[in-house]
């Protein structure tokens, strides 16, 4: 098992942030229904809603990524929100997450899983470390 240093940690989510901030669109994070796949391979649901990243993604405090809230996005489906895959403004893969409401435990969290199309979701809050 590696362990690695508070600074190096402090860093590594720095270098998360400065990632996210690539490319010449904001970064996104893009809900789907249904099972996860595996990391990097073709969803299996349908996408739920498109949600913009805040710009920048967030802070850094005791050593994990808070993600910032967002603003409102459009649900394009509906559906319930199982997961979350997180891409940088050039569409690059950051990393995929469950996604939750504030009582469950996903790493990003919305204010209901259950999702109609043509309503409005929006991360309140999640969590990288």
């Amino acid at each position: 098992m590696i362990q690695i240093s508070d600074e190096l940690n402090a860093y590594r989510l720095q270098g998360v942030i400065t990632f996210l901030a690539l490319g010449t669109e904001q970064a996104r994070a893009h809900v789907y229904a249904g099972p996860r796949p595996g990391f990097g391979e073709a969803p299996q649901g349908p996408l739920l809603a498109s949600i913009v990243l805040a710009e920048p993604l967030g802070t850094v405090v005791d050593g994990v990524l808070e993600v910032a809230p967002t603003n409102e996005a459009l649900i394009l489906t509906t559906g319930e929100a199982t997961w979350a895959r997180i891409v940088n403004g050039n569409g690059a893969l950051g990393w995929d997450c469950d996604a939750s409401d504030l009582e469950g435990m996903g790493e990003l969290r919305l204010p209901t899983t259950t999702l109609y199309a043509g309503g409005y979701t929006r991360i309140l809050t999640g969590l990288l470390g």
